[in-house]
């Protein structure tokens, strides 16, 4: 466990650092596992860490200071982000959820948390999907499964096609 002190301590007890608190309490909530999860939810916690440290932010290296305007005044942050092109909505939303599920960590609660992050920034995503899925597409897991049968790995030809048939994307494309 990373937790360092007191729960009451700075940072809720994860160490003097927020940039270091937040992924500790990630791994914690996480119990060691997770590892995508936690590194995602991670690098956008440090993206709101330096906000918090930016002439922008609020100048806090502590978690217990975070409070539900704090939250809102990174929303409209991320909002002016969004509304320079420097960001995706998509993005956006996406680091106000993990400093949500961050916070969560550290303070073990829900109380501090913005509220659904597109109605926070007040943004909807707006990309429609214009092709499936490499996954999805029969075609090319089929010829996924004859490069892999071809050479000899009927096992892995397996599995590609019951990913398929099981919707599991994420590794028909790390692996084709």
């Amino acid at each position: 466990m990373a937790l360092v002190g007191r729960r009451d301590g700075r940072n809720f007890g994860y160490g003097r650092q927020l940039s270091y608190a937040g992924p500790q309490a990630l791994k914690d909530l996480f119990g060691g596992g997770h590892y995508g999860t936690v590194i995602a939810h991670s690098d956008r916690w440090q993206a709101f860490v330096q906000w918090c440290r930016s002439e922008d932010g609020p100048g806090f290296n502590d978690a217990r200071k975070i409070n539900w305007q704090t939250l809102l005044d990174y929303a409209g942050h991320l909002r002016q982000q969004v509304e320079r092109g420097e960001l995706a909505i998509a993005t956006a939303q996406n680091r106000l959820s993990s400093v949500n599920r961050t916070m969560a960590a550290l303070r073990g609660d829900q109380y501090v948390k913005a509220p659904s992050p597109s109605k926070a920034l007040g943004l909807q995503r707006t990309s429609v999907r214009r092709s499936m899925p490499q996954g999805q597409d029969r075609e090319h897991v089929k010829r996924v499964v004859d490069v892999l049968t071809g050479h000899q790995q009927s096992r892995a030809a397996a599995i590609a096609q019951l990913a398929r048939a099981c919707a599991r994307r994420s590794w028909l494309t790390c692996h084709a």
